[in-house]
C-alpha cells in the first residue's frame, strides 16, 4: 500500500534541509574559503567579500571594492548497517552544485581600477600620499567611504549520497537510497558605518531549492482507508505499511533577511548577526511510489484478495503510481549569533563565534499532501488526496567555533608599508551538536556529525590578489539507532559518517 508515501515528502525535506557537505545539521560550517580554514569564525571578521553570507556589518570596513569565489569539493563517506549486512556511500569526490560562489562588495565613492590587477609587479601603485594630501577625512581616508553595496551567490544546499543496494527486512530486493539536492541564494547587501569603530549591515536572501530522492517510505497501517485496514482477508497486520518512493526535481522560491552589527577596533572586534526564518512557496514536484512488495505481504503474493474488499481493485494494473507532490509550511529556522576577534598585533589574530540555531520552530513536523495519482488501485486502497503529518523532532543548536589566524611571512615592500607578497595559515575547531534525534535519523541523509578540525592558507599576491584554500575534517560520527520513531525496518542499525570538505577562493582588490 502506498500512503507512506507521504513520508516521502518528509524524505525530500529533510534533504532540503541538509546538504551532504553541511556540518552543524542543515547549516554550513563556514561560507567562502578563509572562514573555512578557521573553524567558520566569521562575525567579527571583515577580511574578505563574504559578508552578504555571513555579518553583512562588515562590508563597511573592507576598503574599496573587492571580489572572492570560491570552489568546493567533498569527500563524503557514509556508511549504513543493519542484521542484514553494511551499505557504503560510492564514496567518490564531488562538487556540490553550485560549486563556485561570489561575493562582491562595492565602495561606491571609489572608481573601478580593474587594470592595476594586471600590472604585475607593482600593480600600478605609486607612493602612497599622505591623508594631509588630500580632501578627505581621516576615517575615509583609511576606510573609505561609510556605504558599502554588497552582492552575492552562494550555495545553501547542495549535496549527493548513494547508498547502492541496501537491504532491509521489508523489500524482497535491495534499494538504493539516494538524494541529490542543490541550492543557491542570491544576497543584495548593504552596510553603513556610522562612526569608525561601528557600522550596520542588512542584505534580503532569494533562494531557490531543488531535490532529488530515492528511498524506502513507512507509514502507519492507519494510512489505509478503513475497509482495507480492518480487512480479515489481508492477513498481515503490521503497524507500518512501506513502499519505494524515487522523488524528482521538487523545487521552490523564498527569502528571508539577515541583519548585523559590528564592532572594530584596532586590536578587538565584535560582532552580532540575526536571521530571520525562510518564508517560502510549497514546494513541488512528481513522486514515484512502488506499493508491489507491499501488496504482496498484505496479501501473502495474492493481490486478487484486495478484489474481496473492494471489487474495483485491478490487479493487472499493478500498484506503481506517480504523485504531484506538494511539500506545506517547510521553512528554515531563525538564527542568531555573536563573534569576537582579538588582533594583540598585525600578524595575529583569535576569534570566536557562537551561534543559536531554532530548529524546534521548524523542524518540529512535516506537512505534505500527495495528490493526482495515476493508479486507481492505490487511489482506492488510500485516497486520491494524502495528508501527511510526519514527526521530525529536531532540537535547538548551540555552535561554538574557535580559529585562529597568524601571517607567517611577507616579501619586501613594493611601496612603503605594502609588500610583494604574503603568506597567511589558519587553523579552527567546531563544534555543534547534532539536532537530528537518533530515532528520526535517515540513511541518506546523515547530517550528523559534531566536531569539525579545519585549516587554510592563503598566499597574498601584492596589495590586490588573495589565493586561498582549506580544508575540513567532518570527525567520524556513529548513531546508535536503536528503535526508529518513522521507520520500523531502520531500527536496530547504525549510522557512521565522516565527511572531508575542501574549498579555494580567489579573492581582488579593484
Amino acid at each position: 500500500m502506498s500512503k507512506k508515501l507521504r513520508l516521502l515528502p518528509v524524505l525530500a525535506v529533510l534533504a532540503l534541509a541538509s546538504r551532504v557537505d553541511a556540518t552543524n545539521g542543515p547549516k554550513l560550517t563556514a561560507y567562502g574559503a578563509r572562514a573555512a580554514g578557521r573553524g567558520g569564525v566569521d562575525y567579527a571578521y571583515a577580511d574578505d567579500a563574504i559578508g552578504p553570507a555571513t555579518n553583512p556589518a562588515g562590508m563597511a570596513f573592507v576598503y574599496g571594492n573587492r571580489l572572492d569565489q570560491n570552489w568546493a569539493f567533498v569527500d563524503p563517506r557514509v556508511t549504513w548497517s543493519n542484521s542484514l549486512g553494511k551499505t557504503k556511500d560510492k564514496d567518490d569526490i564531488f562538487a556540490p552544485v553550485p560549486a563556485f560562489s561570489f561575493g562582491v562588495t562595492l565602495d561606491p565613492t571609489k572608481s573601478w581600477e580593474i587594470g592595476n590587477l594586471f600590472d604585475l609587479g607593482r600593480w600600478g601603485l605609486d607612493d602612497p600620499p599622505d591623508a594631509s594630501e588630500t580632501n578627505l577625512t581621516e576615517e575615509e581616508f583609511e576606510l573609505g567611504s561609510k556605504v558599502r553595496i554588497g552582492f552575492g551567490i552562494f550555495p545553501i544546499t547542495g549535496g549527493k549520497i548513494q547508498l547502492k543496494k541496501m537491504r532491509t527486512s521489508v523489500f524482497t530486493d535491495p534499494l538504493d537510497w539516494e538524494v541529490d539536492t542543490l541550492g543557491l541564494a542570491i544576497t543584495p547587501s548593504f552596510a553603513y558605518r556610522f562612526t569608525r569603530w561601528m557600522s550596520f549591515g542588512f542584505n534580503l536572501q532569494l533562494q531557490y531549492t531543488k531535490f532529488e530522492l530515492d528511498g524506502g517510505i513507512a507509514q502507519p497501517r492507519s494510512t489505509l482507508s478503513d475497509d482495507f485496514e480492518f480487512a480479515a482477508v489481508l492477513i498481515n497486520n503490521s503497524p507500518q505499511l512501506f513502499t519505494k518512493a524515487d522523488l524528482d526535481d521538487a523545487f521552490t522560491y523564498g527569502g528571508c533577511w539577515r541583519a548585523g552589527l559590528m564592532f572594530n577596533f584596532e586590536k578587538f572586534s565584535a560582532g552580532l548577526v540575526y536571521q530571520d526564518r525562510s518564508y517560502s512557496a510549497d514546494y513541488l514536484g512528481r513522486a514515484n511510489v512502488n506499493a508491489t512488495d507491499e501488496v504482496n505481504n498484505l496479501t501473502q503474493g495474492n493481490p486478487a484478495l484486495l478484489q474481496v474488499v473492494d471489487s474495483r481493485i485491478d490487479p493487472a494494473r499493478g500498484f506503481v503510481s506517480n504523485y504531484d507532490l506538494r511539500i506545506k509550511h517547510y521553512e528554515f529556522p531563525r538564527m542568531a549569533g555573536i563573534g569576537v576577534a582579538f588582533r594583540p598585533n598585525r600578524r595575529f589574530s583569535v576569534g570566536l563565534d557562537y551561534t543559536y540555531i531554532a530548529y524546534k520552530e521548524t523542524f518540529k513536523t512535516f506537512r505534505v499532501r500527495l495528490s493526482g495519482g495515476d493508479n486507481p488501485n492505490l487511489d482506492i486502497m488510500t485516497s486520491p488526496t494524502i495528508p501527511v503529518r510526519v514527526p521530525l523532532n529536531f532540537r535547538d543548536q548551540h555552535v561554538i567555533a574557535l580559529g585562529v589566524t597568524g601571517l607567517v611571512a611577507e616579501g619586501q615592500d613594493i611601496v612603503e608599508g605594502v609588500p610583494s607578497w604574503g603568506l597567511v595559515l589558519r587553523a579552527g575547531y567546531n563544534y555543534g551538536r547534532s539536532p537530528v534525534p537518533r530515532r528520526t535519523t535517515l540513511p541518506q541523509l546523515p547530517v550528523i556529525n559534531e566536531h569539525h578540525m579545519s585549516c587554510g592558507l592563503s598566499f597574498l599576491w601584492g596589495p590586490l590578489v588573495e589565493l586561498t584554500a582549506s580544508f575540513e575534517y567532518q570527525l567520524p560520527k556513529e548513531y546508535e539507532v536503536g528503535f526508529h520513531l518513522g521507520d520500523r525496518s531502520l531500527s536496530n542499525s547504525k549510522q557512521e559518517c565522516e565527511i572531508l570538505f575542501f574549498q579555494i577562493g580567489v579573492g581582488a582588490r579593484f
